[in-house]
């Protein structure tokens, strides 16, 4: 199962990418996080961290993939499946396009798709317009 949504978002791809790749702020504009620890540093390849979601148990997300200022990957395993989450700017006249993408695979993914579906869609449609949000603000200071 996959799941793409691409927002546009008026903001330069180095102001996206401040507040994407802050994922231990995340919990401060999206309504995707509740809260999110980091186990081992930065967001850098092999680095994981402890995300809690509303009405999901708290998953231990390990970063795969790397791109500082355009994009990273994370995985999560549970059930026997893997839960990956893309994210990924690209510079456009207008700003930035950001596409944010899930892959649910392997093990019950297909039993549990019918059922998680709704909730991924969902979450990944807030988070993109959460993130449009934030960086389109205007500044506070």
């Amino acid at each position: 199962m996959r799941h793409e949504t691409t927002v546009t978002i008026a903001a330069s791809p180095p102001e996206v990418w401040a507040v994407l790749a802050d994922v231990l702020n995340w919990p401060e504009w999206t309504p995707t996080a509740t809260s999110i620890a980091a186990l081992d540093g930065e967001l850098r390849v092999g680095h994981r961290f402890r995300v809690k979601q509303p009405g999901v148990a708290a998953a231990v997300w390990d970063v795969v993939e790397v791109e500082p200022g355009v994009s990273f990957v994370w995985a999560t395993r549970f059930a026997g499946s893997r839960m990956v989450a893309t994210h990924r700017i690209e510079a456009t006249d207008a700003g930035s396009e950001v596409r944010l993408r899930i892959d649910f695979t392997g093990g019950f993914a297909l039993l549990l798709a019918p059922v998680m579906a709704g909730r991924i869609r969902r979450f990944v449609e807030a988070e993109a317009a959460a993130l449009k949000r934030t960086c389109e603000a205007p500044e506070d200071h």
